[in-house]
């Protein structure tokens, strides 16, 4: 991504300010726009190679620090995670929506799509409660249907598969190793973005973020893609996707 080679051009243990931060991505590349620079800035700072020090001063971390990966939700999906954990909850449920995906790929994705993905028994029952309040709620499309209906920031319930790696600290948000997965193995996640651009993105997960390797596998051998997701986590860090 354009903003990863911002820090060749800092000094070190020298401090910045946000200002001079916009103003050395502006030089380096003008044709972004302002809310670009800023979520470029914030990406920095979430992967560990850019430090805030504080209120308005940023610096070159002092050594490598390998980030936990920390999903940034929309205002939608974090509408719907506390409705459905307030409404029900016992049922196990993930959200995933397509915009986090943007961390990772060249193409970004500009409509974003909703996943929850619950336990197979509670799936109708929370469809139908979703559906009374939000607009383009839809229960596991086929690909005709979600190619059909889906519209920008719609719903879409599916199943959860079991033995999925779950977030102890806040189990309805998605981890790494499952998005990684899911975007490989579910057909409709598949629908939206360049497939052609998966090895690249795991490449960049393994490269900027904690990665429980044997946490993916096991997930990936539920969904029947194990050999196939192991390939593509023992691939050349040099090999890069023709996109």
């Amino acid at each position: 991504m354009w903003y990863e080679k911002i820090p060749d051009y800092l000094e070190d243990e020298k401090v910045y300010t946000h200002k001079e931060m916009i103003l050395l991505m502006m030089s380096e590349f003008p044709d972004l726009g302002e809310s670009t620079y800023n979520w470029g800035l914030s990406s920095l700072i979430s992967k560990g190679k850019l430090i805030k020090l504080g209120y308005n001063a940023y610096s070159l971390p002092k050594e490598k620090v390998i980030p936990k990966y920390e999903p940034d939700y929309s205002e939608i999906s974090l509408k719907v995670m506390g409705d459905i954990s307030s409404e029900f909850p016992y049922v196990n449920f993930v959200v995933f929506e397509t915009r986090l995906m943007n961390d990772f790929l060249n193409h970004l994705i500009g409509r974003n799509t909703v996943f929850v993905q619950v336990e197979k028994e509670s799936g109708g029952a929370v469809f139908r409660y979703l559906q009374d309040r939000f607009m383009n709620v839809i229960y596991k499309p086929s690909v005709k249907e979600f190619e059909l209906y889906c519209v920008k920031d719609s719903i879409v319930v599916i199943d959860l598969i079991s033995e999925a790696p779950i977030r102890r600290d806040n189990p309805y948000a998605i981890t790494l190793e499952k998005m990684l997965v899911d975007m490989h193995c579910d057909r409709i996640i598949q629908l939206t973005y360049s497939n052609a651009e998966y090895p690249d993105v795991v490449e960049d997960a393994k490269n900027n973020y904690q990665l429980d390797k044997r946490k993916m596998l096991r997930y990936a051998r539920r969904r029947n893609k194990g050999k196939e997701i192991e390939s593509y986590l023992e691939a050349d860090s040099h090999r890069r996707a023709v996109v």
